[in-house]
């Protein structure tokens, strides 16, 4: 009998220090280092450009502007973007995305953090375009610079963070969640 409770007691540890230790790696936080380190990984030839650099080209006129691409869903776009950045519909093709653009036109593809973006410059290197850099921590980096990002023309203080999980790697004070649409009002309504 003694060996079953001890048998039982073992196992009780094992299952629940297992548990523990799923629910510790899970809730450790995302890190800058492991999310470009997973990038890096995954995107080994996505040149990828920080925020300091395309801060300085934006700010060049004598050079010319790279297309802005923002990969992100359009709900988290439309919370907010950088300054005249073209919304990309992911799941059209890289053609129909990308039509009347030169494929030698420098092009600067940025999401929440860089990987949808990174997916993205894989996508348009495979099409031919040859002037292609990742925003390196993109739209998060950027905006926890304090550098501005617009929303229907103006400037405004918030980032859609994707989720709790991932809006870990961007500052609190940023996070807007898209609001649901207003519904529609009958004439005279308030």
């Amino acid at each position: 009998m003694s060996k079953l409770v001890i048998s039982l007691v073992v196992l009780t540890v094992l299952i629940a220090g297992a548990g523990g230790y799923w629910w510790m790696q899970r809730h450790r936080g995302i890190t800058w280092a492991r999310v470009n380190a997973m990038i890096a990984a995954k995107f080994p030839d996505v040149p990828q450009m920080s925020v300091a650099p395309l801060q300085a080209w934006l700010a060049d006129s004598r050079r010319p502007q790279p297309v802005l691409l923002d990969v992100r869903g359009r709900i988290e776009y439309e919370v907010s973007h950088l300054h005249h950045a073209r919304w990309i519909n992911t799941d059209e093709s890289v053609g129909k995305a990308m039509a009347g653009i030169p494929h030698d036109q420098p092009i600067v593809a940025y999401c929440s953090v860089g990987y949808r973006s990174s997916a993205y410059c894989v996508r348009l290197m495979k099409d031919g375009f040859t002037n292609v850099h990742d925003l390196k921590c993109s739209i998060f980096a950027w905006a926890n610079a304090g550098l501005p990002v617009y929303r229907a023309g103006k400037i405004v203080h918030h980032v859609h963070p994707y989720d709790r999980q991932w809006g870990r790697l961007l500052k609190r004070s940023l996070w807007e969640f898209a609001q649901p649409p207003m519904p529609a009002r009958s004439v005279g309504q308030p």
